[in-house]
């Protein structure tokens, strides 16, 4: 039976959608197109005064929520079956201080938005990461890691302040003077049923506006030398400025060889550069090496050039233990790729602890993951509902002769239905703080989703 929406649109300024509108299939689509959640009401909101309209609304109606910003969330958990979703991908106020270089954001910005004037205009930037659809406000709340974070620290480090309407429809003022322990929550585990976050005020720091950056690339018969040496730059190195990540994945995309990508910049004085490079081109010749001088802005927009919206994807990974990103796991990860189904799959492998990163507390906020180095993402992506089965197959294949190498943490925005102790993957020691926080926040658990906090 369709929503009686007539109390909504009494005072809602946005866009409703619902099955009934012609545009609804466009509405609904979200990043991970395997997801076929059919929400009952899409409010796409203008404003703050319309997320509150849509939280009071839902509450009346007795409908389940979920909330969407840029739709990047690998489950889908940003779009609710029969439910009401709070679309906030128009709220886009931005509002730049250079007195102490800080930013208020809306949630429906990304980092190219906010670049483009704190980068572009006044030298300043976020630890955005380099997708050019993922909203700042869901890649933030989560963590948020970027090629500046194992310099400067974490999108959630960064977080100075946020505006965020309560399961009530309140308009909380969220800093460290007021709500201290919701701030806390929403550095790290803000997606996870608190609130809908309507601005985010970030700090910024001076980037340079020339880095050097680019990509190198290897044949995968290489790849495993290459994989030892990225261990042995890193391992047991605090290097801070030299930021780089791997991509096992075809070039070109989709439909070339497979080779291992490194990517990234290094932040550092330029004469200090090739000295860090040089380890890595010591491997043997690459397929192509693009490192030079560019700027951030455009190394970020390159990077995400290629990412594709509206694919069907299954995401698995972890953490490596310590020790765990070795030979064996080399081995079992070029030969596991090697029989990846489809050509827009790829295995990624972020860095996610040291540097700034680690150099935080664990339980300073509420993002655990500060000393654990190695991360993969495996990541199939196909186009056709055929194609689905072997790539599912691919996936849980590569991810289980992965498992002896994990140390069991998952990175809460790289999100997995399936795994079963989720809050411990995720959130560690700081789970029962967040539980606290919840029950504080959100007593009757009305932001809830298959993997939110759960009331004590």
């Amino acid at each position: 039976m369709p929503v009686d929406l007539s109390r909504l649109r009494e005072t809602f300024r946005g866009t409703i959608v619902t099955p009934y509108d012609p545009w609804y299939e466009g509405a609904r689509v979200v990043f991970n197109n395997r997801v076929r959640t059919r929400p009952a009401v899409l409010a796409q909101c203008r404003d703050t005064g319309d997320v509150v309209a849509a939280v009071r609304f839902a509450r009346e109606a007795g409908l389940p929520v979920s909330v969407r910003g840029g739709g990047h969330h690998a489950c889908g958990f940003s779009l609710v079956d029969d439910g009401l979703v709070i679309d906030v991908r128009a709220l886009r106020q931005l509002a730049f201080d250079p007195g102490p270089a800080t930013v208020v954001a809306g949630p429906g910005l990304g980092w190219r938005d906010l670049d483009r004037v704190t980068y572009v205009e006044h030298g300043y930037a976020g630890p955005g990461g380099e997708c050019p659809t993922v909203r700042n406000a869901g890649y933030s709340l989560g963590g948020g890691y970027g090629f500046l974070s194992r310099t400067y620290g974490l999108g959630c480090d960064h977080i100075l302040a946020a505006e965020l309407v309560d399961a009530d429809g309140r308009v909380l003022e969220v800093t460290e003077e007021e709500h201290p322990d919701l701030l806390w929550a929403l550095r790290g585990a803000g997606g996870a049923g608190f609130g809908v976050v309507t601005s985010l005020t970030y700090r910024l720091d001076p980037v340079p506006k020339t880095v050097l950056g680019g990509v190198m690339a290897w044949s995968i018969e290489d790849a495993e030398a290459a994989f030892r040496a990225y261990r042995d730059l890193y391992e047991g190195r605090e290097e801070d400025r030299l930021s780089l990540y791997l991509a096992l994945m075809p070039d070109p995309y989709p439909t070339g060889e497979p080779v291992l990508m490194a990517y990234g910049l290094y932040a550092g004085p330029p004469d200090g550069a090739e000295a860090h490079l040089a380890p890595l081109r010591a491997v043997g010749p690459p397929v192509f090496d693009t490192f030079g001088p560019t700027s951030y802005i455009d190394l970020q927009t390159a990077l995400g050039n290629e990412i594709v919206y509206g694919l069907q994807l299954k995401w698995r990974g972890g953490f490596f233990r310590d020790g765990g990103f070795g030979d064996e796991a080399f081995a079992a990860i070029v030969d596991g790729f090697r029989r990846a189904p489809s050509g827009y799959s790829m295995a990624r492998f972020d860095l996610l602890g040291g540097g700034a990163i680690g150099a935080v507390p664990a339980d300073a906020t509420a993002f655990v993951h500060r000393s654990s180095m190695f991360n993969i993402s495996i990541i199939a992506q196909w186009v056709r509902d055929d194609e689905t089965e072997a790539n599912l197959r691919w996936t849980a294949e590569l991810h289980e002769s992965l498992r002896p190498y994990y140390s069991g943490e998952v990175y809460q925005n790289y999100a997995d239905e399936e795994i079963e102790d989720w809050p411990t993957a995720y959130y560690g020691a700081n789970y029962p703080r967040l539980q606290r926080v919840k029950a504080a926040y959100d007593p009757t658990d009305f932001f809830r989703h298959p993997q939110s906090i759960r009331l004590p």
